[in-house]
């Protein structure tokens, strides 16, 4: 959906709303629309301040419980603005009464959010997870070596990695990495390229996504996730 200039002129949020807080990102020189992708169908906007904004939208002013189609909702409007933006993510359910408080909570976390945006901007975030086939648990001590080939190559055109939980006894990597937009294609290409000697196990490739691992997604306000 193609980016429009916001209707500043005459726009009123409506009354009893707050301000649902998706992403930050670099302020542009106006004030940007991403179009009607929000709670309720409403608009998903940038709140100007500073040299970083973020993206909002008017929604009801309630403690957001996980609710499958409303993690969606979140998620579909950062990957949308991912596409055009480098994004600051910042967790569900982050919402603010009014703009006040909004304002107050971006200026306590400015200096954060500052250093934050200085690890992810043109950066995303790529997940490798390694599954062995259903039956197989020794896989005849190549387990470490897959490992070790898949993280020794990646790491070395990544920014960072974070491993993350092995979920299961079939899963013997689960990591992501931060890596420049420029050098996704490099790095797709080597994981198919190691993948190709490891033709026994389900490599699961996903991404780009924003860099969620990498930073405080609670960095507008850890009490009561963001519920002010």
């Amino acid at each position: 959906m193609a980016r429009r200039t916001l209707r500043t002129e005459g726009y009123k949020p409506e009354e009893g709303l707050g301000k649902y807080v998706y992403c930050v990102i670099k302020a542009p020189e106006e004030k940007k629309s991403f179009g009607n992708l929000g709670f309720g169908g409403q608009e998903v906007y940038t709140f100007e301040y500073k040299d970083i904004t973020p993206v909002i939208s008017d929604a009801v002013f309630r403690e957001y419980a996980v609710n499958e189609e409303e993690v969606e909702t979140h998620r579909r409007v950062v990957e949308q603005v991912m596409t055009e933006c480098s994004v600051l993510p910042v967790a569900y359910g982050m919402i603010f009464k009014n703009r006040k408080l909004l304002t107050i909570a971006m200026g306590a976390g400015y200096a954060a959010m500052k250093k934050a945006f200085e690890v992810v901007d043109n950066k995303v975030e790529l997940g490798i997870k390694i599954f062995l086939p259903k039956g197989v648990e020794d896989w005849n001590g190549k387990r470490s070596e897959c490992r070790a080939e898949f993280m020794d190559n990646l790491r070395s055109i990544s920014v960072d990695s974070k491993e993350l939980k092995l979920f299961s006894d079939r899963l013997i990597l689960n990591t992501a990495f931060l890596v420049d937009k420029a050098k996704i294609p490099e790095f797709s290409e080597r994981v198919g390229e190691i993948s190709s000697g490891y033709e026994e196990v389900k490599v699961q490739y996903s991404g780009p996504w924003p860099a969620y691992n990498f930073v405080d997604i609670y960095i507008l306000g850890k009490q009561r996730k963001g519920f002010r």
